[in-house]
């Protein structure tokens, strides 16, 4: 792997703000929670196909690889979402991929935090047809657990609305920054109970982070024991 400033996106960033802003009431909120430099995992939800555009932009000037399904990969039917990937090098995954492809895609997600980089997933595995937050595979946890990497919801609203007439109604679209946080080391390999545990507060964070209507089963709860939030108890 080899990240780079991703020149041709930012190309694309102008184009698809520019057009943001006329067609929709698009805002970016609280992004000085990202930090500006070292690692972190963006966990993001996931409403449309524009979303993980729409999050690289929000996360610029700093440098992100994002893992998106391979679907947005395809030139047909819709080819800019394929031009769009490409340019933001983002990293393609199988949401039912064989043990070696879910380990080559850790892989890669450890690589991209030792770089220092920005690495953004969709625990979700795929969108939310009712805006509500869906049920999240472990996977998220599992590269924190390996990276040790801090974490960071980047919430959006309003893109469940860019569909047929929708863009008509110049929907309100917003993207939400929450605070970093960490997740507790695990000495062995995590159980499938930890993981589930872990999982269900990554979830809780972004619950914390959306307006109530889109939470779904998820609400804002306490720190499990061992977690705490970035930076706290740090020197």
């Amino acid at each position: 792997m080899n990240p780079t400033s991703k020149l041709s996106f930012k190309f694309w960033k102008t184009v698809i703000e520019t057009l943001f802003r006329i067609m929709t009431r698009f805002e970016i909120r609280s992004r000085e929670n990202l930090p500006a430099t070292g690692p972190i995992i963006a966990v993001c939800n996931h409403l449309n196909l524009i979303d993980p555009a729409l999050h690289i932009i929000s996360i610029l000037p700093r440098d992100s690889i994002f893992m998106a399904k391979e679907e947005l990969f395809r030139y047909w039917p819709i080819p800019i979402f394929r031009i769009l990937m490409d340019a933001a090098e983002a990293f393609p995954v199988r949401r039912r991929g064989t043990p070696e492809e879910r380990e080559e895609a850790m892989r890669h997600a450890e690589r991209v935090l030792a770089e220092g980089l920005v690495f953004g997933i969709y625990p979700e595995g795929t969108r939310s047809r009712s805006g509500k937050l869906k049920e999240a595979y472990h996977g998220t946890a599992i590269i924190a657990l390996r990276s040790g990497a801090p974490l960071i919801p980047v919430c959006i609203w309003g893109t469940e609305k860019l569909r047929g007439i929708g863009w008509l109604s110049h929907p309100e679209v917003t993207i939400n920054f929450g605070k970093p946080f960490m997740l507790p080391p695990i000495e062995g390999e995590a159980t499938e109970d930890q993981l589930k545990s872990l999982t269900m507060y990554i979830m809780k964070q972004l619950a914390a982070v959306l307006p109530p209507e889109y939470r779904g089963k998820y609400e804002p709860g306490e720190l499990p024991v061992g977690v705490e939030a970035y930076g706290e108890g740090r020197s």
